[in-house]
């Protein structure tokens, strides 16, 4: 049996309110941890419902979201860390011949495309969308410090 809520009554739809707020801890505790800005916050937030999407839940009996969705099994091989250091390939026609093959940047989630990552690139300051990536999980990145010493960069990690 299905119980439909009256429109606009937030407060009779107890599911919903609970997982909006389990939503938005794990966002404040994910950026807490790696000690980003809360303008990464919505990207937080598409990371913890792609993962709970595809977490066994107790209303689906323990069944996963995606696999339901979808009827194929769920990959959790693509799985990475929030806000680790990962470096992305620089295509040969976006460089110069002596340019550096790949450039630093954060891991912020995933992209609508299987196997597609958003991360920010920390020397151009925008997100970019990328499958072409090495990921050190082990490195979460803290703070990122832009010291234009002539080619000088430094980022800070926390192992």
């Amino acid at each position: 049996m299905i119980d439909y809520t009256i429109p606009k009554t937030l407060e009779l739809n107890g599911m919903a309110v609970k997982l909006n707020k389990t939503i938005m801890e794990k966002v404040r505790c994910i950026l807490s941890h790696v000690k980003l800005s809360n303008t990464s916050w919505v990207e937080a937030m598409m990371s913890v419902v792609y993962i709970i999407n595809r977490s066994s839940s107790m209303p689906l009996d323990g069944g996963v979201p995606q696999r339901l969705w979808t009827g194929k099994d769920v990959s959790y091989r693509h799985l990475r860390v929030f806000g680790c250091l990962a470096c992305v390939h620089v295509a040969k026609d976006k460089r110069g011949k002596l340019a550096p093959k790949s450039r630093p940047c954060i891991f912020l989630g995933y992209g609508e495309d299987k196997f597609r990552y958003q991360l920010w690139d920390v020397i151009n300051k925008k997100v970019i969308r990328s499958r072409d990536i090495v990921v050190m999980e082990e490195k979460v990145v803290v703070d990122w410090e832009m010291k234009r010493n002539g080619s000088s960069s430094e980022l800070t990690e926390r192992m």
